[in-house]
């Protein structure tokens, strides 16, 4: 596995054209959408939500530990309870606001489902509740439901069932997790719903399942297994599976051009009075070069782009991010990140983001409770840059005070930090995640237990060795599309790495 990048300049409007969506197999492409709408950056940010925002963010991190496999370090889920997860209750929280989606249809006659992604999770399962709340898929009304003996998690089977191809009416089996919680469970009480893990790791699998990715490839409905992430705007995306958006992208671009090529050729002759071109054999003769262009570039996909290797416990999108640009000027440099689409912040060590924070004009932390947050002036938002494999791509940049809703401080800021305030509050926060946190280590070795309620994570494999990481949230992705590489030729060798390429939006 690697990190690939590439840089594709091109408007956010493109990609509401249809082409996107109706490129043949073997890539196949999804509608994604935030659930609730965009993140709130109000006029005024709500500093008691953005706290709480960061709270289940951090969670969602504290879940796993870390475990020496063979010659490697990996990541696995946490047992019973701790991380504050119940027992016998996979990883994972269902038809949460915030969380971005996609919808597929199961089922004879179809049942059409949200399903949760989650960049931190390797199982693709679903749940059914006794509560009316969430998406619900029910075994009972399809026809096409195999139903299987075998039990990879409590209350879980693993049955056989057809699903839809995004825009087809073509339709292939496929097997899951599918678990009914019991009544004595307090998460029956929650919404129905179905996750689709996207993790390059099989040790944070608990189901022990095949994962989607893994059934796609064996059918030959893809041929390659990668999977990608653009996002349009704070709410909408496209999600592709076997493939990337580049090609969609091109030929949009192209198409585009053409059109304004075809309208340029309307108005001289409008003004000269010529007679207007043959717009039907030009169009076509053109159409054809464009997908000879498309199709040649598909032909060698990696070509060009540029890779950076997986580090850490294997489990999660972690690289190296070789440094942080503010202005013009380098002010941070090697520092480890994970890519995660779900977390609503840029989160940053709390020594490195005061780091950042100083490099920037005029701007200050907040006080406590609210620590965690900084303000900068809002007239001078930062130019801020993320340099991977030798190439900066550029964050969160807008408009000198204003980004496309309008908002002070631009695409940087979560909100002005007060009423008739010059200062807004920024996205990269401070996390204290791995740092003196107190955790429950229970380790057992010769008969003879380990730490206890007192132990401190940091140093710890049983903690969540976030310590001194980044996470590079959903903010990052506004400006910058992923392709993630999960090759088994690479996964299966000893230090896997992975692949991911990056694609500028300019929104």
């Amino acid at each position: 596995m690697h990190f690939l990048f590439s840089l594709i300049l091109t408007t956010s409007a493109l990609f509401s054209h249809a082409s996107v969506l109706t490129l043949e197999p073997p890539v196949l492409h999804f509608t994604i959408a935030r659930r609730g709408g965009a993140f709130p950056t109000d006029n005024i940010a709500n500093l008691t939500f953005l706290t709480e925002e960061l709270v289940k963010a951090e969670a969602r991190f504290n879940l796993t530990r870390r475990e020496v496999r063979g010659n490697k370090l990996v990541r696995k889920a946490k047992e019973s309870n701790a991380g504050g997860k119940e027992e016998g209750k996979l990883m994972g929280s269902l038809g949460v606001n915030g969380r971005w989606f996609t919808k597929v249809s199961i089922g004879e006659p179809p049942q059409e489902v949200e399903m949760d992604l989650d960049m931190l999770l390797a199982d693709f399962y679903v749940v059914t509740t006794t509560s009316p709340a969430g998406s619900r898929y029910d075994d009972f009304f399809s026809k096409s439901y195999v139903r299987s003996n075998a039990r990879p998690f409590p209350s879980c089977s693993v049955p056989t069932e057809l699903i839809r191809l995004p825009r087809s009416s073509n339709h292939f089996p496929i097997s899951f997790a599918h678990c009914r919680l019991p009544k004595s469970s307090l998460s029956t009480l929650g919404p129905s719903g179905t996750m689709l893990g996207l993790a390059p790791s099989e040790h944070l699998s608990q189901t022990k399942t095949p994962s989607l990715l893994e059934q796609l490839l064996e059918k030959n409905i893809i041929e390659r297994s990668v999977f990608s992430v653009m996002l349009i705007n704070g709410q909408e995306g496209v999600l592709s599976i076997g493939g990337t958006s580049a090609d969609a992208v091109d030929l949009v671009q192209e198409q585009t051009r053409q059109e304004l090529d075809r309208v340029g050729e309307l108005e001289r002759a409008t003004v000269s009075g010529e007679t207007p071109p043959n717009e039907v054999q030009s169009t076509m003769k053109r159409d054809l070069e464009s997908d000879m262009a498309v199709q040649e570039q598909s032909l060698d996909w990696r070509s060009g782009w540029k890779w950076s290797k997986v580090q850490g416990a294997e489990g999660w999108w972690q690289i190296l991010m070789q440094g942080v640009w503010v202005d013009g000027s380098k002010v941070l440099k090697n520092q480890p990140v994970v890519i995660d689409l779900n977390t609503p912040f840029i989160l940053g060590p709390p020594l490195a983001v005061r780091t950042f924070y100083s490099s920037i004009s005029g701007s200050r932390p907040l006080p406590p409770p609210h620590h965690h947050f900084h303000a900068f002036p809002c007239l001078n938002p930062p130019v801020l840059h993320f340099e991977f494999a030798g190439w900066r791509f550029p964050a969160m940049q807008g408009g000198k005070g204003g980004n496309w809703s309008g908002s002070p401080g631009g695409k940087f800021s979560l909100g002005r930090l007060k009423e008739g305030s010059g200062y807004c509050v920024g996205a990269v926060v401070e996390t204290r995640m791995g740092v003196g946190e107190e955790v429950e280590l229970f380790k057992k070795r010769g008969g003879r237990r380990y730490g206890g309620s007192g132990s401190h994570a940091a140093g710890e494999l049983a903690g969540n060795g976030m310590r001194d990481v980044w996470v590079l949230g959903e903010g990052f992705f506004r400006g910058v599309g992923g392709v993630f590489d999960v090759s088994e030729t690479h996964h299966s060798a000893p230090g896997s790495l992975a692949e991911i390429w990056l694609t500028r939006v300019v929104g």
